[in-house]
């Protein structure tokens, strides 16, 4: 994980992996997970600026692409239709 990511989001939002021992070693894709599903508007915006828009787009895509995911379906729901949008 980006040292950058982990100081910004992870180390300043510990409660979105509260059962998570080593945070450090959390993947990029388990932090989008995380900020998307638990995280508050603030979480998602800092995502968005650190990691970028595309980034964090074609991560979320590839999740909810497969038949199982830990998104719940308004979740899902809502951040594709954002990420449908191209503002």
């Amino acid at each position: 994980m980006d040292i950058e990511l982990y100081n910004q989001i992870v180390k300043g939002s510990p409660h979105l992996w509260w059962w998570v021992r080593e945070r450090k070693n959390l993947s990029t894709e388990s932090v989008v997970e995380g900020v998307l599903s638990n995280g508050d508007m603030d979480d998602v915006l800092r995502l968005l600026q650190i990691l970028g828009r595309e980034k964090v787009r074609e991560v979320f895509l590839k999740q909810v692409s497969r038949p199982r995911h830990n998104y719940r379906p308004q979740t899902a729901n809502f951040f594709r239709k954002l990420f449908a949008q191209n503002v």
